[in-house]
């Protein structure tokens, strides 16, 4: 092992007779640093824009949501006492969420009308989301109040001082339709605007907040009856741990989901577009390592008096062909090595003092670029860099291993 060292290290720093070699070597080990670098950068970038759309819905989304499998109702008191036991949940919520047509002054939309209870707040921290106004569901008379997302407001024009106009609600009834009066087959409800709620561009279009009486009223159902059942943790308790104890003690009945699992479907979408980058960036890397490829090619033939030296000192086929797989390896491994160093440090620099900012970042919720370094991350690039620089490397020390065969049976 230490023969095949010493070669290895002779080779990579010693000056070789053709320059050339030094050149496409230098390319391909540049090559190979750059690619790692920006596979680092780019996937860190990812890491941040998913962190950033987490605290973006974690302002509405519950850490845990209950709701139930089949039908769209459950029973809110047989459920609380069933959670009875569990300590790490910090508070509850009922929810009951329907879709709804809204009209404000000749103005209609069809969104989502969410009706909370007073301990909304609590679970969520909506309150703390108010941009316009007051979080409030109730004034002092029993008069409810709405909260429309800001994207609502903004459609259909809703002013907190105008007094003359109301949100008119309108919930379609169950049962038959009567097409002598259509009008007969929804509920209507007035409700007056309290204020404006933004915490991320999707909600704050789509979602109303009324009180859940309200809603019970305007849906004809009872007090005990929800859609859902959110749930605060307890600080520092696993959401993932405490979601599994929870559906083993409700059964399949109950759909239990942690914050990510509430967003799948957007989560999905940035992992599917993360790795699919990464094997796309891999293709740089891929790039370089053909040089490489090159490279140890043209070293082998420079060096076949070596390994025919090699070879009357009695070496084996396999020691010359580890030679320059080593060899191969080892340049990988250093362009490899600077080049997550290079991306980990762009990386680190980015997120502690936020070198690139956006223009207009008054605009942003974030004023720079977010950035988020992740070990697995690390490790997935350099492992694929690796077994890229391994497979070019193959074919080099083949190709010394024949210089070797041919150099035994011209000696037999």
């Amino acid at each position: 092992m230490r023969l095949i060292l010493l070669f290895i290290f002779r080779y990579l720093f010693s000056r070789k007779r053709t320059n050339f070699i030094n050149i496409i070597t230098g390319i391909s080990f540049f090559g190979v640093m750059v690619g790692t670098a920006a596979l680092v950068v780019v996937l860190s970038v990812y890491n941040g824009l998913e962190d950033l759309t987490k605290t973006m819905y974690s302002r509405f989304n519950p850490d845990i949501r209950i709701s139930p499998v089949q039908g769209k109702w459950l029973s809110a008191a047989e459920l609380e006492v069933a959670l009875a036991d569990f300590k790490e949940i910090a508070a509850s919520s009922r929810v009951l969420e329907e879709n709804a047509m809204i009209r404000y002054d000749q103005q209609e939309f069809i969104g989502t009308l969410k009706g909370v209870d007073s301990n909304f707040a609590a679970v969520t921290g909506i309150d703390s989301f108010i941009i316009r106004g007051s979080y409030r569901l109730w004034d002092g008379f029993g008069l409810p109040y709405a909260i429309p997302g800001s994207g609502v407001a903004y459609t259909l024009s809703i002013s907190l001082n105008d007094f003359r106009n109301a949100l008119e609600v309108y919930m379609p009834k169950s049962g038959k339709i009567d097409l002598m009066r259509p009008d007969a087959a929804f509920n209507k409800r007035v409700i007056l605007p309290a204020g404006f709620f933004d915490v991320q561009p999707e909600i704050n279009s789509r979602y109303t907040l009324v009180p859940l009486a309200f809603m019970q009223e305007l849906l004809g159902r009872d007090s005990n009856q929800v859609s859902a059942l959110e749930l605060k943790l307890v600080a520092g308790s696993s959401p993932t741990q405490t979601r599994a104890a929870l559906q083993q003690q409700l059964g399949s009945a109950f759909l239990v989901q942690d914050r990510d699992q509430q967003e799948d479907a957007i989560f999905r979408i940035f992992q599917t577009e993360k790795w699919w980058t990464y094997f796309f960036l891999l293709l740089i890397v891929v790039v370089a390592a053909m040089n490489l490829v090159g490279a140890l090619s043209m070293l082998v033939l420079e060096k076949q008096r070596d390994i025919a030296l090699l070879f009357s000192l009695g070496a084996s086929r396999t020691r010359i062909g580890i030679i320059f797989l080593g060899l191969g390896l080892f340049i990988t491994l250093l362009g490899a090595g600077l080049g997550i160093g290079l991306g980990a440090g762009l990386s680190w620099a980015q997120e502690t003092y936020a070198l690139l900012e956006f223009e207009g970042s008054e605009n942003f919720l974030v004023s720079a670029y977010p950035v988020r370094l992740r070990l697995g991350d690390l490790l997935a690039t350099f492992g694929g860099v690796m077994f890229i620089g391994g497979l070019c490397s193959v074919y080099p020390a083949l190709r010394a291993s024949a210089v070797f065969e041919r150099l035994r049976f011209s000696k037999e």
